[in-house]
């Protein structure tokens, strides 16, 4: 095999394993998977505010989601910018940002993912 194309081999094989496919411009999981994002950017974000694992850990096994879903794997567009929004909101008015994910995720909410403490 000449080396030209053992380096043709070699880049093909590169290319394999770091390209990623096109994006969606949106998944089916992209709400549920914003719900859980959204949640953990509060814990880090606002004051007194942490995950609920007990009910975390529920609603991930209902939707059949694991950590990687959440953390690891690549988001579509639209969840993407969801997150920048929520990240520049959170930005511009820490506050009112925190209040509103609260009311959404907090124990009084039907998803109960954010606790106090």
């Amino acid at each position: 095999m000449s080396v030209r194309s053992s380096l043709a081999v070699i880049a093909w094989i590169a290319f394999g394993f770091t390209a990623q496919p096109h994006r969606e411009a949106a998944t089916p999981q992209d709400p549920v998977l914003l719900f859980g994002l959204a949640a953990d950017l509060a814990s880090r974000t606002c004051d007194g505010v942490r995950i609920d694992a007990d009910h975390f850990r529920i609603f991930s096994s209902q939707m059949q989601l694991n950590h990687a879903d959440f953390f690891q794997k690549t988001r579509s567009i639209r969840l993407q910018a969801a997150l920048d929004d929520l990240d520049t909101r959170l930005r511009r008015d820490r506050p009112a940002a925190c209040e509103a994910i609260w009311v959404a995720y907090g124990p009084n909410s039907t998803l109960r993912l954010l606790r106090r403490g």
